[in-house]
């Protein structure tokens, strides 16, 4: 026994935002929801530990339960943005100018059309520009020091790595708000992500099975999608000429 050296010891808690702000968060929630609820776990997410890396000391403890905020801040915002893009394209609005180098318009691709089926109408080359310029921002963002699983704040982010005031939060660029209130916008922010995947699941079934949601169908929602999304975001067929 003299031989064996200790057992490896798992590091310190340095994730932020886990499952004990998971936790106040619920309980901060004041309207209806909130109060009878509270913190509502019914798989034990917040418990999870992926590959068993926290307790194996190669991730620190938390490290789990930051990754999946994180990943939901991510999904609000880009639901967020989804939404709105359906809301603008229902209402025939559209960018002037034109979206390819053969002077197509925007407009041509049709704005009245639901939110799958205008994905269908972007040509190939701009899908591939699309999910090229997404993952670089991620890229960006997964590259920032200190790493959201390594002492950072998950849903945090900021174009450059360094700690300067001005983007130090990435919730506040213009350090006009104060801890309390930059805590409450974020709030309101992981609240209004979360009702707006909702609606964009709600779209998505609209689109693919009829009568999914009936107040969409008397919008014009038939569930008559026959493309690729959301499974496949590329053409069956594409000639990548065209992209290179």
């Amino acid at each position: 026994a003299a031989f064996v050296g200790p057992a490896a010891q798992a590091p310190a808690t340095a994730v932020n935002a886990g499952q004990g702000d998971l936790v106040a968060l619920a309980e901060a929630n004041g309207d209806q929801l909130g109060r009878n609820l509270g913190f509502w776990d019914p798989l034990g997410a917040s418990s999870l530990d992926f590959f068993g890396l926290e307790q194996s000391g190669r991730l620190p403890s938390g490290a789990t339960v930051g990754y999946l905020r994180h990943a939901e801040s991510k999904h609000g915002r880009v639901a967020m943005a989804a939404f709105l893009g359906c809301v603008v394209n229902g209402l025939g609005l559209e960018f002037p100018g034109a979206i390819d180098v053969n002077g197509d318009s925007f407009a041509s691709l049709g704005t009245t059309k639901l939110p799958l089926e205008t994905w269908d109408s972007i040509p190939a080359s701009g899908r591939i520009q699309i999910i090229t310029a997404i993952g670089g921002m991620e890229w960006v963002f997964e590259a920032q020091q200190p790493h959201y699983l390594r002492g950072g704040t998950p849903g945090a982010i900021r174009l450059t790595p360094g700690t300067a005031p001005w983007h130090a939060s990435g919730y506040d660029p213009m350090g006009k708000y104060d801890a309390e209130t930059r805590q409450k916008k974020r709030n309101m922010e992981l609240a209004n992500g979360r009702l707006a995947m909702l609606g964009m699941a709600g779209f998505v079934a609209a689109e693919k099975i009829p009568g999914s949601v009936p107040i969409l169908a008397k919008l014009g929602f038939a569930g008559d999608y026959a493309g690729t999304m959301p499974g496949n975001p590329l053409p069956s067929t594409m000639d990548l000429s065209m992209v290179f």
